[in-house]
């Protein structure tokens, strides 16, 4: 009983580890869309930037006086779910005239969205901005379309800390979107995730030959044991552990037990009538 419980657990764990390439791609507009109610419900089997490009494509999302494409390196689509009800996306996606939600959607080998928002613009005549939360609030002109692509901070970390993070981005982007939408008769929202590792090698971490790198401090590491300081358990590391603690352990103690409990059928007893004394004086 313990063992088929283990193994549903592992089945768990690998069904999750099984959305480890997809993204999610969420989408809504502030008016009825043709474009995101023509779409399919299920588009398991297209990658993310081809579903980005299929809404973005259409002549008709020129008729939105705003395009808003959100992207997020290693975004997951339990972090969305992670958010409350009460949150700005939980409102707009509840409210939105139209609206599309595709929580595992295979990964792009294509590192960028920015081909996309750049032909768009053209197409449409639309001025095209590109920020991120570090540039501070959107000043866009209100007599002009506009297509803005946000590039979001990577999502990394444990689950509680991803979770404190989305709820600061939520508020960041409910902002921006909520001034958007007071200054314009029209918009669409596009969220999707990337990869973490197209994120990774176009900032890579600072070498210690650039010019500005400085070598850590180890005056400022936060206080506590070495549990607070590393992450020692790593996910391969736990899925390893599962497997050794509850299924190789628990089969190689059947087999000994299997192996202690048999009985040999050869009998070492001294036949009937045998004497050692008299067989040892003859």
């Amino acid at each position: 009983m313990a063992g088929r419980a283990a193994i549903l657990a592992l089945f768990h764990v690998v069904g999750v580890l099984g959305y480890s390439d997809t993204v999610p791609i969420v989408a809504w507009s502030s008016k009825s869309s043709s474009v995101l109610n023509s779409l399919s419900p299920d588009l398991r089997y297209e990658d993310s930037v081809s579903i980005v490009g299929g809404v973005l494509s259409p002549d008709d999302v020129c008729s939105f006086d705003t395009v808003l494409v959100i992207e997020q390196p290693g975004l997951r689509s339990s972090d969305l779910r992670a958010l409350p009800t009460s949150s700005g996306f939980s409102v707009f996606l509840n409210t939105a005239p139209s609206s599309r939600q595709y929580p595992h959607v295979k990964r792009s080998a294509s590192s960028s969205l920015q081909d996309i928002t750049e032909s768009l613009a053209r197409r449409c005549g639309s001025t095209l901005t590109n920020v991120g939360p570090a540039d501070g609030p959107l000043d866009l002109a209100e007599n002009s379309k506009h297509v803005v692509c946000i590039n979001m901070p990577a999502m990394e970390g444990s689950p509680k800390l991803r979770k404190v993070a989305m709820l600061g981005y939520d508020q960041y982007l409910s902002s921006e979107i909520e001034k958007i939408d007071a200054a314009f008769t029209s918009h669409l929202v596009l969220y999707t995730g990337s990869p973490l590792e197209h994120y990774r090698r176009q900032f890579p971490p600072p070498s210690e030959f650039d010019s500005t790198y400085a070598p850590p401090d180890n005056s400022t590491l936060s206080g506590g044991g070495i549990f607070k300081r590393y992450q020692l358990f790593s996910t391969p590391l736990l899925i390893a552990l599962l497997v050794v603690f509850f299924i190789v352990v628990p089969i190689i103690m059947m087999a000994v037990s299997a192996l202690a409990s048999l009985q040999s059928s050869v009998r070492l007893d001294a036949p009937k009538g045998y004497h050692a004394q008299e067989k040892k004086t003859q």
